[in-house]
């Protein structure tokens, strides 16, 4: 009787202390490693291979998850395109309506509109606006059109052109300068927007232009303002540059006078669009003004008139296909419809 009291006793003091047969958890979480001293590979397989939809998990749809259309997912959560290289803003995406002072259009991602500012500068009156088709919204304290429609592409969005009275997008897609034929420069404005902007726009003042980063200038001296880049942007402020903000001096927009070479004889935008030099591709009033075999051609239907080489598919912008421009590809040639990246 002893002896078996003693057995039972045993047996106890053996279940106690757990054995070597260990009762392990559903779950081990995060922390689950093999345990060297029992050879046991707990359920759920640590860091990298579990099933516990903790935070290690390959399918616990986290920030790591691969599936939550987060920054770091592999899957975006639209498809993105040349001209529109990030997803939108959600704060900006809309059907039809937007705030006040902006205009709902596509993104170029997919079928995905957002929110584009629209109108003039900054305003504290009527007066401050200085056309009859614009009022001054105290609201929002900026310049607003009250008409529909439009008369020059400043009434656009940027990338739009007006074309008989209506905004048409005009925003080429870039990866880089080289996708721009002569007189733009590929920029990114806001994350999800990057397109070929034109440099020589119509202007009225150097506000039009700041967008751009130049001074308005007339080149050609026609007494229509176009933006223009300065031959020295790095002058002095007492040489008459003008100023962008403080400690930024663009210098004095560049003007056909100052080109007195046969062979290259007007202000032509370099590729990034900050510096002009003496070329052949740039505004001009009549052929009399370009290098021999380029002819003076509005390409754009606005009275800003550039050299470029004769011949070519088109003559004017409205003749080719939304987001495709007329012009010179800086690879060469005379004017042909051109579609910036992917084309």
């Amino acid at each position: 009787m002893a002896r078996l009291f003693l057995l039972l006793l045993a047996l106890g003091a053996h279940v106690a202390c757990g054995g070597s047969e260990r009762v392990l958890p559903a779950d081990a979480g995060r922390d689950a490693r093999v345990v060297d001293d029992s050879g046991v590979i707990f359920a759920d397989g640590g860091d990298d291979g579990g099933t516990d939809g903790g935070p290690d998990a390959s399918t616990d749809a986290g920030p790591d998850s691969g599936t939550d259309g987060g920054p770091d997912s592999g899957t975006p959560k639209c498809t993105t395109s040349a001209l529109c290289p990030s997803c939108p803003d959600e704060a900006t995406v809309c059907d039809d309506l937007c705030p006040t002072g902006q205009v709902c259009l596509p993104s170029g991602c997919e079928d995905i509109k957002r929110c584009f500012t629209i109108g003039g500068g900054a305003c504290d009156d009527d007066g401050d606006c200085g056309d009859p088709n614009y009022a001054c919204d105290l609201t929002i304290s900026r310049c607003l059109r009250t008409s529909p429609g439009c008369n020059s592409s400043i009434d656009c969005v940027p990338g739009f052109a007006c074309e008989g009275g209506s905004c048409v997008d005009r925003r080429v897609p870039c990866d880089g300068h080289a996708d721009c034929p002569h007189g733009y420069t590929c920029r990114q404005l806001d994350d999800d927007q990057r397109f070929c902007r034109r440099l020589t726009r119509p202007c009225e003042r150097n506000t039009d232009c700041l967008a751009l980063g130049v001074p308005c200038g007339d080149p050609d001296g026609d007494g229509n303002g176009e933006c223009m880049p300065s031959l020295n942007p790095g002058m002095a402020i007492g040489d008459g540059g003008f100023q962008l903000d403080a400690g930024t001096d663009l210098g004095q927009p560049c003007a056909n006078t100052e080109c007195t070479s046969g062979g290259a004889p007007v202000c032509e935008p370099e590729p990034q669009g900050t510096r002009a030099q003496c070329g052949q591709h740039g505004p001009c009033q009549t052929t009399l003004d370009c290098a021999p075999t380029f002819m003076c051609l509005d390409l754009w239907g606005d009275g800003r008139a550039e050299c470029v080489p004769t011949g070519g598919d088109c003559t004017d912008t409205s003749e080719c296909p939304e987001r495709q421009v007329c012009a010179s590809s800086r690879a060469g040639g005379a004017p042909t419809c051109h579609g910036g990246a992917g084309t």
